[in-house]
């Protein structure tokens, strides 16, 4: 069995981010480029953590290590998580913190979409 697509769908999410990051700054938006650049790290990073932790082993025999390993992965994602929104919050001023939700929740988004797209 292959491994998901995990890292790649982390991939997708940072190039999108990085694109609409830029095109914001082009037109003169700086804080809100950075923001929606922030806020596609944060959901991006902590994914791309999730599937490098959670997806280390396979198998039948393996099976206790693999559920381990899933929570594991979850606990860190979700940790990551928070340590980089209570980050952002205390160190990036100004910040534009609309801009740092929606690009959250769209990168969440996407990463749903991926995943059930590869599931069918």
């Amino acid at each position: 069995m292959r491994k998901p697509p995990v890292l790649r769908i982390a991939a997708v999410q940072l190039l999108l981010v990085s694109v609409a990051g830029a095109v914001l700054h082009l037109n003169g938006n700086p804080v809100t480029a950075l923001s929606v650049m922030i806020g596609g790290a944060l959901c991006a990073l902590p994914g791309a953590y999730f599937g490098w932790r959670a997806f280390r082993d396979s198998g039948a025999r393996a099976a206790q290590r693999v559920v381990g390993n899933f929570y594991r992965a979850e606990t860190g994602k979700f940790i990551l998580t928070l340590a980089g929104f209570a980050a952002v919050f205390t160190v990036v001023k100004p910040l534009n913190a609309a801009a740092l939700f929606i690009s959250y929740g769209l990168c969440v988004i996407v990463q749903w979409v991926f995943v059930a797209r590869t599931v069918r």
